[in-house]
């Protein structure tokens, strides 16, 4: 059976994405949400000088916006794709070249980016909402 080339890279694509989502983050959905759920009830200053983006797995994308209603935090969690090494087994095994910038632990980098808010009332945390895929 023979593959014509775009059957190939979406075969290569979905084989990218699949794995990429078959990856979990190290902390779960649930533990970072309870993480940020401790803040509530806290100063705006108190969450700044406490808050560990790193521990969630995120790094900070800019400064925090800080408003009287609320607390903002841009971050972004850096994830690596592997990626497959897909053969031709009618034709023999040769690889695929894929022209892909490839990191030097042997995937694909990403950087999947979200927003934690944490709502104000008088300069205390009243709730945490957060937006993007990732949080």
């Amino acid at each position: 059976m023979q593959f014509s080339y775009p059957q190939l890279s979406l075969g290569i694509l979905a084989s990218i994405l699949i794995a990429g989502c078959a990856h979990s983050p190290s902390t779960s959905q649930t533990d970072r949400e309870a993480y940020l759920q401790q803040f509530i009830g806290q100063s705006s200053q108190l969450i700044d000088q406490t808050l560990d983006l790193k521990r969630l797995g995120y790094q900070q994308v800019s400064g925090p916006e800080l408003s009287a209603q609320q607390l903002s935090y841009a971050v972004q969690r850096p994830i690596t794709i592997p990626l497959p090494v897909a053969q031709f087994p009618a034709a023999g095994t040769g690889t695929v070249p894929i022209p892909v910038s490839v990191s030097p632990a042997g995937g694909y980098d990403v950087k999947l980016q979200c927003k934690i808010t944490f709502l104000l009332k008088d300069n205390i945390a009243t709730a945490v909402r957060t937006t993007g895929r990732t949080c």
